[in-house]
């Protein structure tokens, strides 16, 4: 067993051990050591602004804007993503639409950035006619 140079067993590490209990020098470390009472007080309620007041008043000397972006960066960090689906036996089989029931339109393609704008266009064509100037379509003379 390897000893921190007096004696004692090395995986002691008190200076470490206490590091957690301290708030780092740097205002980005400071916003994430504080993150867990920041995201509670913002998930109760609580402005951005009187959260910001309130860790001003604790003694963090951090500029407004830069707070906001630390939160935001915090949030996509922190963000659950949704838990995959669990496999626990054959899939149920979707219920046949009742034919008075209108069919759902596709989701739009996630590569294709005018999907959802070529959607709406085709349910307006479906109502009647409506005069685009901006029509993509060339073939309007046959």
């Amino acid at each position: 067993m390897s000893t921190d140079g007096k004696g004692r067993p090395a995986k002691s590490l008190p200076n470490l051990g206490s590091l957690p209990a301290n708030p780092p020098t740097t205002s980005t470390g400071k916003v994430a050591w504080a993150w867990p009472k920041i995201s509670a007080a913002l998930h109760a309620g609580w402005r951005m602004h009187d959260v910001w007041s309130a860790l001003r008043a604790d003694g963090f000397d951090i500029p407004y804007k830069q707070f906001r972006v630390y939160v935001s960066r915090l949030r996509r960090r922190f963000a659950q993503a949704p838990p995959p689906p669990v496999a626990t036996g054959p899939a149920p089989e979707p219920s046949p639409a009742a034919p008075d029931t209108p069919a759902k339109p596709a989701a739009p393609s996630a590569t294709d950035p005018y999907a959802g704008i070529r959607e709406q266009r085709k349910l307006k064509r479906q109502g009647g006619f409506e005069y685009d100037p901006f029509s993509t379509d060339k073939d309007l003379l046959k």
